[in-house]
C-alpha cells in the first residue's frame, strides 16, 4: 500500500484525536477512529483492573484489527487516531505473564498480515498536564486512573517509539506539554507542516 497510513499514538488525554481529526480535515483523509465508549468492560475495567483486564484488552484488539482490516481496500490516504500496537503496550501493564503471553500470541496470529501504519506520529506529555486534560474531558471510567499507570505508558511508549527509529516506518515524536493544537492554530500549522514534510506535501 503505497497510500499514506499516518497513526496518532501517545498516552491516555495526550490529544490522539483531537490531532487525528484536525489533520484529517487539512489532508482530506479518511479518519479512523478508535472505538473506546463502547466497550462493555471498561468501567468494569477501571474499578478492578486484575479481574477484567483480559476482557478488556480482548475486546479492543479484535474491534482494532476489523477496523484496519475494513480500511486497507480505501484509495485515500488515512490518520487514525491509534495503532493497533497499543493492545500489547495496555496489555503488558494491565495483564499477568500467563495472560499477556496467550494474549500476544493470538496479537502476533492477527497482525501478521495487516496492513500497518507507515507514518506515526507518537504525542507525549507532562503528568500533571495529561492528568488536566483527562479530567477536563470527564470521561467517568477514567476518574479512577493512577498516576503509576499513566507513567508506565509513558514508559513504553517511549519504548515503541525508539524501537521505531531504525525501521522503514517515518516516525515524529512530539511533546504537547506547551502545545495547544486544538485552540492556537500557529501550534497546529506547525504540526501539519512537518506531516506534509514526511508524506510528501503535493
Amino acid at each position: 500500500m503505497n497510500k499514506p497510513f499516518i497513526a496518532i499514538e501517545g498516552p491516555i488525554g495526550v490529544g490522539k484525536s483531537s490531532l487525528a481529526h484536525k489533520l484529517s480535515q487539512s489532508l482530506d483523509f479518511y479518519e479512523e477512529k478508535e472505538i473506546v465508549d463502547e466497550n462493555p468492560f471498561l468501567s468494569d475495567f477501571y474499578d478492578d483492573i486484575s479481574k477484567w483486564s483480559f476482557q478488556t484488552e480482548m475486546f479492543f484488539l479484535c474491534n482494532r484489527y476489523k477496523q484496519f482490516k475494513d480500511i486497507e481496500s480505501l484509495h485515500k490516504g488515512i490518520v487514525s487516531d491509534y495503532h493497533i500496537y497499543k493492545n500489547k503496550i495496555f496489555a503488558k501493564n494491565t495483564l499477568d505473564r500467563h495472560e499477556f503471553n496467550k494474549f500476544s500470541r493470538i496479537y502476533d496470529i492477527l497482525t501478521e498480515d495487516l496492513t500497518m501504519p507507515n507514518t506515526i506520529i507518537f504525542l507525549d506529555a507532562e503528568l500533571d498536564v495529561l492528568k488536566h486534560r483527562i479530567a477536563k474531558r470527564n470521561r467517568s471510567f477514567e476518574h479512577q486512573i493512577e498516576d503509576d499507570y499513566l507513567l508506565a505508558l509513558k514508559r513504553d511508549y517511549h519504548t515503541f517509539y525508539s524501537s521505531l527509529k531504525d525501521s522503514d516506518v517515518q516516525v515524529l515524536h512530539i511533546n504537547t506539554s506547551n502545545m495547544d493544537f486544538v485552540n492556537n492554530d500557529k501550534d497546529y500549522q506547525e504540526i501539519l507542516t512537518q506531516v506534509k514534510s514526511m508524506i510528501g506535501d503535493k
